[in-house]
Parts: structure tokens; sequence; C-alpha cells
């Protein structure tokens, strides 16, 4: 539920920009940067917290923590404010916990597991979580049509109380790591360093961050561009803009769904790298596309979407579960923070430029220069150790990898 809260957001939020507070493309792109200016600026220091103190509180905590937040958002255009600035600051204290809470999410899992059973656990976790991410941008967009996007980013903000309560439920007790109460604990940036040094000294996980961060980035640019280009000149609603993005859950169900067979029967590697090529590749198709805004434009965006969420959700599963195989626990918080840091904190980025690229040479040609972007960060992939891998190596390997490749 966390999870389709956050995406439901990716909708809502700059949909209610748009049509309640009839905001700019610039201030578009500065509500995109306020969600995740948090990954560029916390995310560090996040990952030492994840690591020095138990996991599902923090997860509890922060669940409620973005209720209580983006559940003001609607409140204050209730109460007849419309000015964008408490939107920014809600915005952003939002993707504050959003950063906790996915950090601990991701480092939490293998507490619960055997390494052996993390790329099946992935698969399901990845088909469920790559719905949300990628569905939740459709519901939002239905219940905006429906119920206005006030009530969409209010059913957006329950939805978080909902994983909360969920999450607070578990009954697994995770115990206090084991330095929790140590007197010799590093000084916090040493820690920080240890993450940054593990992740960029490692052959197959700098490939890994170098995609994520280009895809991110590009993603920015294309999807703002894209939701510009729909509202503003082919004069789509936001119900059919939900149902287009909606279709891409069933490709990520599929594709999540088939992870762990494909990798057993192909290699690890090499299913990652074509999986990957095929989500990242499909918004080229958008050079199809006509201005006529008919269904033939509808059909092909549906596509493009379906095939994005296929390729990546397979990609994610193998992936998150390289990450959680290849890094000792002591510094899945750290590594995983330093990991977001490169690949989400490129975000804000890429909302400032695609509100400008929108801006200045059209939404649909900075759509399609994101969706070039897009295509282009699987080079880093193609181009490693990783497309060699049978399987994801443990900890132990990895380290014995660690080193300039």
């Amino acid at each position: 539920m966390s999870r389709l809260g956050s995406e439901i957001s990716e909708l809502a939020i700059p949909l209610l920009v748009i049509i309640t507070l009839d905001g700019s493309e610039t201030e578009v792109g500065f509500v995109r940067t306020a969600q995740f200016l948090p990954f560029l600026l916390l995310t560090l220091h996040a990952g030492v917290l994840v690591d020095r103190v138990r996991r599902r509180p923090l997860m509890v905590t922060a669940d409620l923590a973005r209720f209580v937040l983006i559940g003001a958002i609607p409140a204050l255009i209730w109460l007849g404010v419309d000015r964008m600035e408490p939107v920014y600051l809600l915005v952003f204290a939002a993707g504050a916990f959003t950063v906790i809470h996915q950090l601990a999410d991701t480092a939490y899992l293998p507490s619960l597991i055997g390494p052996d059973q993390l790329m099946p656990a992935n698969s399901r976790l990845v088909a469920a979580q790559s719905a949300a991410d990628l569905s939740g941008q459709g519901i939002g967009g239905l219940l905006v049509a429906a119920l206005s996007a006030p009530i969409a980013v209010l059913v957006d903000a329950l939805s978080f109380l909902f994983s909360g309560v969920a999450v607070a439920g578990i009954r697994h007790r995770e115990p206090a790591p084991g330095d929790h109460t140590r007197a010799d604990r590093p000084p916090i940036r040493t820690e920080i360093a240890d993450g940054i040094r593990y992740l960029f000294r490692s052959r197959y996980l700098r490939p890994l961050v170098g995609e994520a961060a280009t895809y991110n980035a590009a993603y920015q640019v294309f999807i703002i561009g894209l939701l510009l280009w729909l509202v503003r000149d082919l004069h789509m609603s936001p119900a059919l803009i939900g149902l287009i993005l909606s279709l891409a859950a069933l490709g990520a169900f599929a594709g999540a769904a088939a992870g762990a067979k494909l990798s057993t029967r192909y290699g690890f590697g090499p299913t990652m790298l074509v999986t990957m090529a095929v989500g990242n590749g499909a918004p080229l198709a958008l050079f199809a596309a006509t201005s006529s805004g008919g269904l033939g434009t509808v059909a092909l965006l549906g596509g493009i979407f379906a095939l994005m969420g296929f390729g990546t959700a397979l990609a994610n599963v193998h992936n998150i579960t390289l990450r959680q195989s290849a890094v000792p626990d002591r510094l899945q918080g750290r590594v995983n923070a330093a990991y977001r840091l490169v690949s989400w904190g490129v975000i804000p980025i890429g909302a400032i430029l695609g509100g400008v690229l929108a801006r200045e040479m059209g939404a649909y040609h900075a759509a399609l220069a994101g969706g070039i972007g897009v295509a282009a960060a699987t080079l880093w992939v193609a181009f490693s150790p990783i497309p060699r891998l049978r399987e994801a190596p443990p900890a132990a390997d990895l380290a014995a990898g660690v080193g300039r490749s």
C-alpha cells in the first residue's frame, strides 16, 4: 500500500498542480523536484540510521508521517490556500520519509528469509511493487477524473495509513543491530564513506547505479513532457491518461512473475540485460506517435507502458536481488543509501530539465528527448561484467571483485 500511495502521488500531485492550481510548466517541474530532492539531500544519513536501528519501526513511522503530510495538501486547498509554496514544502517533507521507508524496506527483507529465497521473493515483491509503480499513476489519473485532484491526493494519503498498520502487524521481531550500543561507534561520516566506497569499488554495482541514474533523470524529462503534451496539446482527460498508464501493470505482473524462471533458464546476467533493453527501449516508439491524439496514439502509448512494465519489472527483480545478496547485512542501509543518492538524487535535476525543455522545445519533443535518454541507460549494463553472470554472486565473491574493471 505504501508503494501504491507513492505512485498515485506521481500523477495525482502533478495533475493537481496542472488542473487545480493552474501551474506553469516550471511549477510542474518544481513540484516533481520537491518530491525527489530528499533523495539528494538526506539519503546518506538515512542509510546510517537504517543500519543503526531496527528497520520495521522506521517503516511504520515513515508511513504515518506521510499520511499526515500528504493529507495536508488537499486540506489546504479546501481551506482556500492556492499558493504553490506550501505544496512544495509538504511534498518535500513527505519525500524525506519516503527515503527512510524505502531504504529500510530493502534492508529488512534479507533478515526475514535466506539468501536462496531472495530471487523468488523479489519476483513476487517486484510484481506487486511494479504494478503499484506503474498502475498507481493510472489509478491516480482515474481518481482525478472521477473525484477531483484533491480527493485523489487524499486517497493517496490514506494508503500510507493502511500501509503503516499492515507493517506494524508483522509478527517477526528483528534483533537490534550488533553495534547498536557500542561506545566506539565510528563517526557518521566514516560510516557513510564505507557505503560509498563499497558501491563504487564494485565492478557489478557501479554499472547498476549508472544505469539507474541515467534512467531516472531521463524518465523525468519523458514523463513531464508526456503529461504536458497529453493534457495541453492533445486535450486528453485524466481518465484516459490513467487508463494508458494502467496498462503497464499487465506487463509488470507478467515480467516480475517470470523473473526467477527466466534467470534459471538463461542465466542471471543475460536475462537482466535483455529485459532491461526491452523496458528501456520502449519509449522510443513515441517517435511513431501523431499529433491527432486518436485511437492509434492511445494504443501506441498503452503498448509503450506495457513494454516498459514488462522489462522494468524483470530487470528490477535481478537488480534488487544482486544488491541484497552481494552486500553484507551490516552495510545494507549505507550501500543502498549511496545507491539511492546517485540513482534518485538526479531526479530533481531531470524534473527541472523536463520542465525547461517542455517550455523551450515543446512538450512532445521533450518527451522524445527523455525517451532517448531512457533507452541509452541500458549501455551501462551492456558494457559491464553483469551480462556474463550465471547467478547473483554472494557478498564474499563481490567483495573479492572490488576494484577498477
